[in-house]
């Protein structure tokens, strides 16, 4: 049984397609037809080709209508490869793709079919139907900001002091990467900082002048430092302190600027693990369980901030945050409460230096 087929319809290029977004319906049957020109006019566009070449595309509605007539929505989503599309774009998409192609009609009912020999070709009723050749298939990009794979850069700063750009300088400093959940190896580098060390220093981390003495100046080191931070979310336990000494070192040296938002593990452990009142990296990292190789050093601390990090953003995911903007969320209704007093607070140095 073969169903009458309406006349092919004066077609416009796919390329046009956006712009016909904006124009009336497509004609129906017994309507006049609507000049070309004028529409080219219309678009401010040049003379548009009525017959374009066959593409990919038709060639795959071609395949799909050979097993009978189909509406516009199911053959567009299943061309196209696409699962959301509103009922009127397709139909508009199918009308710019197939319209003025003389093998394809478009029928009373609005669905779309195949001509050969002049004649409608219907769907078999003596064999199942063909599977359509599936769209080629592509990588679809991941989500950048998704927390499993977004790219952390976990940074430690040892320092002559706690005043960033005023007299202190770093000593040593250690980078992390952390990407999909996994630990990569630590960077680490001490620092001539050009000025003597503090002893009260000296007996908190270890590093004396005589171990600086040769190692290079920061200004050395900042391609490294960048390198290893491009692209990367800057992540540090209490990051405001490491944040402003690299960001003060960077700019004294090479005139740059950290862009971004800084991650901090004591704000995240906070508001993830509010039972836990004392968060100096010793009591977050006992509580996890995470073993610490050389406390107050740059590599040690930085290779345990990664590791809590990592726990960190499991209990993210479990309580449904899976992307950075709730994440970013989360951390602003925790904020929110402790903003006014902690204004009124002298900062410290290090939130945990007291564990």
């Amino acid at each position: 049984m073969f169903h009458k087929a309406r006349q092919p319809r004066a077609g416009i290029p796919a390329a046009r397609y956006f712009a016909l977004m904006s124009l009336p319906e497509p004609r129906r049957a017994g309507a006049p037809l609507r000049a070309l020109d004028e529409v080219v006019e219309r678009l401010g566009a040049p003379t548009a080709r009525v017959a374009p070449k066959a593409t990919s595309l038709s060639a795959r509605a071609a395949q799909l209508l050979a097993d009978g007539p189909c509406d516009p929505h199911t053959l567009m989503r299943i061309v196209c490869g696409v699962d959301r599309l509103q009922v009127d774009a397709a139909a508009r998409m199918a009308d710019v793709l197939l319209g003025s192609r003389p093998e394809f009609v478009q029928l009373d009912d609005d669905r779309w079919a195949l001509v050969h020999d002049g004649q409608v070709v219907q769907r078999p009723t003596t064999r199942a139907p063909r599977e359509v050749e599936p769209v080629a298939a592509r990588e679809v990009p991941a989500d950048p900001l998704r927390l499993d794979t977004m790219r952390f850069a976990v940074v430690d700063v040892e320092t002559t002091g706690s005043q960033p750009g005023l007299w202190d300088r770093v000593t040593e400093i250690a980078i992390v990467p952390v990407d999909g959940g996994r630990v990569g190896d630590p960077w680490a580098q001490l620092v001539q900082p050009g000025r003597s060390i503090p002893p009260m220093i000296t007996a908190l981390t270890g590093i004396s002048d005589a171990m600086v003495a040769d190692a290079p100046p920061f200004g050395a080191i900042a391609d490294a430092v960048t390198e290893r931070l491009e692209g990367r979310v800057f992540t540090a336990h209490n990051a405001r302190f490491d944040h402003r000494f690299v960001e003060s070192e960077l700019s004294r040296t090479h005139g740059l600027r950290l862009d971004g938002t800084a991650l901090c593990t004591v704000r995240l452990t906070r508001r993830l693990v509010p039972a836990l009142t004392r968060r100096s990296l010793d009591r977050v990292c006992a509580y996890f369980g995470v073993r610490i190789d050389g406390r107050h050093r740059a590599g040690g601390d930085a290779l345990a901030t990664a590791q809590v990090l990592v726990r960190l953003l499991g209990i993210a995911a479990d309580r449904g945050i899976e992307r950075w903007p709730d994440l970013m969320t989360t951390l602003s209704a925790s904020a929110g409460r402790t903003s006014a007093r902690r204004r009124a607070l002298p900062t410290s140095a290090h939130e945990d230096l007291d564990a």
